[in-house]
């Protein structure tokens, strides 16, 4: 299955609860979640805006349509690039461990699974555990059928969603995810970067890099932009972490694989085009 047709599946349940909640009304609410969400990511670095309320299911129908695809598959290629940079293959052994921070509107999960059938024959994993940690819980009910979806894949798929607010440091009792091999960081440091008046964020940056396991990797890929950019290489910086492999500002594609032809029934329905193209920075990080 392409990333596109995994979407697609994802948008039909999204679109089923938010019939069940606006009715009649539930294409004019979507369409006005495009504009919602256009909006606010003009103003991530603005420290008086407020954070991107998920628990609507028309906003998470709105966000999964336009861009979870496209960034799905920027993972994918990142992942190719620290197979490259790593000898060949990511995973040393038949179970992997993956934990996607903020990985709640599934694009990082879709892309490791993705990644892991084209690389057929190269990576050993037959049994991978993902972990998604997101603040909203919501998030669990788009991916939780995601098992049975991949059934026919030669990977055992595992899921976990485990509900985590960086704003709370408390999250002591939250320990297997610090075991995992990767950690994805797909387009979420810029959601939580204002939110970092305090230093409450710095904090969590810092212990999730401390605790988790040495040799494990880090992921960014986010908006094209030296705010975020600056703001996280700080963080991995002082936490000792080492460069493998980075770009700044840069165009970046989905692949020719993928297809936003996929979706084209919601296309016509609400006259949006799913993301197809990004300026994009990405790091590729491991823990000595």
């Amino acid at each position: 299955m392409t990333l596109f047709q995994l979407v697609k599946i994802t948008l039909d349940e999204l679109y089923k609860e938010a019939v069940q909640l606006y009715g009649v009304k539930v294409d004019d609410e979507i369409k006005s979640r495009f504009l919602y969400l256009t909006t606010s990511y003009t103003q991530l670095s603005s420290t008086t805006r407020a954070p991107i309320d998920y628990k609507d299911p028309a906003i998470r129908f709105a966000y999964v349509y336009k861009y979870t695809a496209s960034h799905g598959d920027y993972v994918v290629q990142l992942l190719a690039i620290l197979a490259q940079a790593l000898g060949g293959k990511i995973f040393q052994s038949d179970v992997g461990r993956v934990s996607c921070i903020g990985g709640g509107p599934g694009s990082d999960v879709i892309a490791v699974v993705k990644y892991l059938a084209d690389s057929a024959g190269k990576e050993a994993v037959n049994k991978l555990m993902v972990y998604l940690l997101d603040k909203e819980q919501a998030w669990a009910d788009s991916w939780s059928e995601l098992n049975m979806k991949l059934s026919s894949s030669t990977v055992q798929l595992h899921t976990a969603f485990q509900q985590m607010d960086v704003l709370n440091p408390d999250w002591t009792s939250q320990r297997k995810f610090l075991e995992a091999d990767v950690f994805t960081l797909s387009y979420f440091v810029s959601e939580v970067y204002a939110l970092d008046g305090s230093g409450v964020v710095t904090q969590f940056w810092q212990r999730l890099f401390k605790e988790a396991k040495s040799g494990a990797i880090f992921l960014y890929d986010d908006n094209g932009s030296d705010t975020f950019n600056n703001y996280f290489d700080y963080q991995w910086k002082t936490a000792g972490l080492q460069l493998l492999s980075q770009e700044s500002n840069v165009r970046w594609y989905p692949r020719s694989s993928e297809q936003k032809s996929e979706l084209a029934f919601y296309t016509a329905k609400f006259n949006a085009i799913p993301k197809v193209q990004s300026t994009l920075s990405y790091r590729i990080l491991r823990k000595p």
